[in-house]
């Protein structure tokens, strides 16, 4: 499997923790596709990560001058977290590489990739949910580039990613979601939805609910302490159930309990930026 994130124009500190936990999980294929102007920062990982200089890489799509996004907000904000998905579509055209998880930089894994590789089927992208109409691209699987060029040209320019692949999915039929709670016979049709495929990988996986939950929120949207915060669109509201830390391997992973079941939690979006706290 290939580890893939992207830092552009905008150096991100947390993501050195990000790699760190990336490295102690025993990924080899790490890519970091940023600015040259960065490299240096990464030293202290030359030997384990791959970096790619994306002031080269082709922009087939044009994206960042067609796009109506606020450029201005947050050192372009809305614009960037949808100019990453078109870097990472040239990069895996350029350099031929397939079977790509895609991670926010504030995303922590817990488990390695390889161990839910072949539960990937590989002519879909698969990413979470926590709404019929809402995903949150914090972990994201991309087979090939070829399939990634057709998700990609169908792109509103004019919406923001987490709006983005909720049509797209409807559209095309190339998107499946990474369930963010177990399978269960809920009569709710959108809970169902968010489960998706629990039984084919036997982990949830997290858009941003459980990690604003644990962490709180980004305090540049809130600067006091939001630790126990309840993201008012996800379906899921993880405060009725109980996490827990287990350390396996010499890792401390969560885990979160629903009825009697105790459930592997894959990754987790701390939103609050605080990774170090969580490896």
């Amino acid at each position: 499997m290939n580890i893939v994130l992207v830092c552009i124009n905008n150096f991100q500190t947390y993501i050195l923790d990000n790699i760190k936990q990336l490295i102690k999980l025993q990924h080899e294929n790490i890519y970091i596709l940023t600015n040259e102007k960065f490299f240096s920062l990464f030293d202290t990982f030359s030997d384990k990560i791959k970096l790619i200089n994306i002031d080269i890489l082709p922009d087939s799509f044009n994206y960042y001058s067609k796009t109506s996004l606020d450029k201005s907000f947050r050192g372009g904000f809305w614009t960037l977290t949808s100019l990453r998905f078109f870097y990472i579509y040239e990069f895996m055209k350029k350099y031929d590489i397939k079977n790509v998880i895609h991670l926010e930089n504030d995303v922590l894994l817990y488990y390695n990739c390889n161990n839910i590789l072949n539960n990937f089927e590989t002519q879909f992208i698969y990413l979470p949910f926590d709404t019929f109409t809402r995903n949150i691209a914090s972990i994201m699987y991309i087979p090939s580039h070829e399939i990634f060029k057709i998700v990609l040209d169908n792109y509103n320019f004019s919406k923001n990613d987490m709006e983005n692949f909720s049509n797209i999915k409807n559209k095309t039929h190339l998107i499946k979601t990474l369930p963010i709670f177990p399978k269960n016979n809920s009569d709710n049709k959108e809970i169902q939805f968010v489960s998706e495929n629990y039984d084919k990988f036997n982990y949830i996986f997290d858009a941003a609910a459980m990690g604003q939950y644990l962490g709180g929120v980004d305090p540049r949207n809130n600067p006091t302490n939001t630790v126990g915060f309840i993201n008012e669109t996800c379906v899921i509201k993880y405060n009725n159930f109980n996490f827990s830390w287990i350390t396996i391997d010499d890792i401390k992973r969560p885990f979160l309990t629903v009825g009697n079941d105790t459930l592997r939690i894959f990754n987790l979006h701390i939103h609050h930026k605080d990774l170090n706290n969580f490896m």
